[in-house]
C-alpha cells in the first residue's frame, strides 16, 4: 500500500493526491521523492552515505566508518522494529539518504531521526521527506507527539525541524557513535 503527500501527481495512468493509508514502512510518494522500506540492494548506497564522516558526525547511532555488518545491523535490527524508509528521488531513481520514526515506550509518541548523503544539502529534501513522516506519524499511526533531537553543531538539521514546526523543549548531552562521546544537543518536539 503506498501514500502520497502533495499535490496531485499521474501514477500508472491514474491521477492521484493520496491514497488512504500505509502500514509502518510502507511507500510515500512526495513530490521529488518516493520514500519506501529499505532493503539489501540499497547497501552500497547507504554505506557510502552514512560512511561519509561529515555524515556520520552528525548523527547518534551511525558509528564510523560504517560497514557492511553495520548495515546487516541496521537491516535485521533497525528497520524491522523501527518505522523506516529510504528517500529515493523519483526522477533519477538514486538513494540519497534515511529517514525513521522511533516508537518511544508509552506507545504514543516516537522519535525522528534522518540522514541525506552530502551532495544533496541545501536542496529541501529532508524537509520534504519528513513533512511526509511527519503527517503519517500522526494521521495513519495515530502519534500524540513526535520528538527529535539535534547536536547543537549541527543547526541545518535544527532549521529543517523548525520548518516542520518542532519547539525546543531541553538542552542535553548525547551520543554520538561516529566521535565516541557525548554532545550538546537541542531536543526538539512536535504535538499533533
Amino acid at each position: 500500500m503506498l501514500i502520497y503527500i502533495g499535490p496531485k501527481i499521474h501514477l500508472h495512468g491514474k491521477e492521484h493526491t493520496k491514497t488512504v493509508t500505509a502500514p509502518d514502512g510502507g511507500e510515500l510518494f512526495t513530490r521529488r521523492l518516493y520514500l519506501r522500506r529499505p532493503v539489501e540492494a540499497d547497501a552500497s548506497a547507504i554505506i557510502a552515505i552514512a560512511g561519509d564522516w561529515e555524515v556520520a558526525r552528525r548523527l547518534a547511532r551511525v558509528p564510523h566508518p560504517y560497514t557492511q555488518e553495520d548495515f546487516r545491523v541496521f537491516t535485521e535490527r533497525v528497520v524491522p522494529n523501527e518505522p523506516t524508509w529510504a528517500i529515493v528521488v523519483r526522477r533519477s531513481d538514486e538513494l540519497v539518504g534515511v529517514i525513521g520514526l522511533a516508537p518511544l515506550g508509552e506507545g504514543r509518541s516516537a522519535e525522528l531521526g534522518y540522514y541525506v548523503g552530502r551532495p544533496h544539502w541545501n536542496q529541501g529534501l529532508a524537509t520534504e521527506a519528513a513533512q511526509a513522516i511527519v503527517r503519517m506519524g500522526f494521521e495513519t499511526m495515530g502519534y500524540a507527539k513526535l520528538t527529535s533531537r539535534y547536536h547543537a553543531d549541527n543547526p541545518a538539521s535544527g532549521r529543517v525541524l523548525a520548518k516542520l514546526g518542532f519547539k525546543p523543549v531541553g538542552l542535553s548531552n548525547h551520543p554520538c557513535l561516529a566521535e565516541g562521546k557525548d554532545k550538546p544537543s537541542i531536543e526538539v518536539e512536535l504535538m499533533a
